[in-house]
């Protein structure tokens, strides 16, 4: 089985869905807003055990929401049994100028583990310590770090709290994804596509996950096979299935 732990599925077509799955991708749906979010239910009620779906506000969102819309999708992830809030976190590269409302509204999102075990999706461009701690004062229990590029130095603590990151297509042509590919266990890793994000040449998908799978095993010097079982008992470790 190939995981997909962080795919815009919303914004494909059910055509194309179908393909990801009958080629075994398993998907985490990750939403950007309250509207996807309910789309993400229903494309996990129609593709049940193939496909996790996810609510959120994405930070490059959150200007259009506030803390009632949090509270609301929190309340509609404990009715439908969800067990991810995402894509939500912090990004202080690409919309800075929210940071204020991002933290306010990233914990709102984090309070709810204190009494729900929520698996968090995270986005955090140059937030990636901060983000960290916030999990730590939230007394967060699983945590994935989606498309992780940020500082070596930290995957110590990302490991030791249990938490994992995110393996992502870019790494074919991103220098600094790759490096993280070099310094992180294999043990913290797993495989996402961002689709249908583009990212410079990439148009990325969940068909893109072959090939990364297959330099991480070129990095790590060890077998395909081996980097897929490792992807998929980590992946079936955060999710509890």
């Amino acid at each position: 089985m190939i995981i997909d732990m962080h795919c815009h599925t919303h914004e494909y077509d059910e055509k194309t869905i179908i393909e990801f799955i009958n080629n075994k991708i398993f998907i985490v749906s990750v939403a950007d807003d309250p509207s996807t979010s309910i789309k993400n239910i229903e494309i996990g009620e129609r593709f049940k055990g193939k496909i996790i779906p996810c609510v959120g506000i994405h930070p490059w969102e959150i200007t259009k929401y506030n803390i009632n819309d949090v509270y609301k999708l929190v309340g509609l992830a404990i009715e439908n049994n969800i067990k991810c809030i995402g894509e939500v976190g912090l990004d202080r590269l690409f919309v800075a100028k929210t940071i204020s409302k991002q933290n306010e509204i990233l914990k709102a999102f984090l309070e709810a583990s204190r009494s729900h075990d929520f698996i968090y999706n995270l986005h955090t461009p140059r937030t990636w310590r901060e983000v960290f701690e916030l999990l730590i004062k939230y007394d967060v229990k699983r945590a994935y770090f989606h498309w992780y590029t940020g500082p070596a130095d930290l995957l110590k603590d990302i490991e030791s709290m249990g938490y994992f990151i995110g393996i992502n297509p870019a790494a074919l042509i991103q220098e600094k994804h790759k490096r993280i590919i070099e310094k992180a266990p294999l043990e913290i890793m797993i495989t996402e596509s961002d689709g249908p994000y583009k990212y410079k040449s990439l148009r990325l998908n969940p068909f893109l996950i072959e090939k990364t799978i297959e330099l991480i095993s070129s990095i790590k010097d060890v077998e395909r096979e081996y980097v897929v079982r490792m992807i998929e008992f980590n992946a079936k470790k955060i999710l509890n299935i």
